[in-house]
């Protein structure tokens, strides 16, 4: 019989492991590093069994095979925080990390190129 490691909590190494598989998302805007980030997370919460992780600017869930990036802070108008940059202009430095959609309204989790990691809550018009 496979004996299975568990390990107690996420170590100093895998914490950086996920802020920088974010980071490197959000800097480069690929296909190829948004699966290596979305790779990452799962691996990082699966190796510790987690639901939930903590970063820095934001959380990530993971619930059976769909992983949601929850934002800390949310904003109420357009822009990134950080750099002013449009979210819905045609080459905004912008993108969508992730939705969870809700009866009334849906919480969007943005990540800009700049590095801000944002919400807003997003209603049909």
């Amino acid at each position: 019989m496979k004996k299975s490691n568990v390990y107690l909590y996420p170590t100093t190494e895998d914490r950086n492991c996920a802020e920088t598989a974010l980071e490197v998302f959000l800097t480069v805007q690929s296909g190829t590093s948004r699966l290596a980030m979305l790779g990452a997370l799962k691996g990082i919460l699966k190796k510790y069994r987690l639901s939930k992780l903590n970063l820095v600017n934001c959380t990530v869930e993971f619930s059976g095979s769909d992983l949601a990036i929850k934002p800390k802070r949310f904003i109420k108008d357009r822009t990134c925080p950080g750099c002013k940059e449009d979210l819905y202009s045609i080459k905004s430095k912008v993108r969508i990390l992730s939705i969870c959609e809700g009866s009334f309204s849906d919480i969007v989790t943005y990540g800009c190129q700049c590095g801000e990691i944002f919400g807003k809550v997003e209603s049909p018009q």
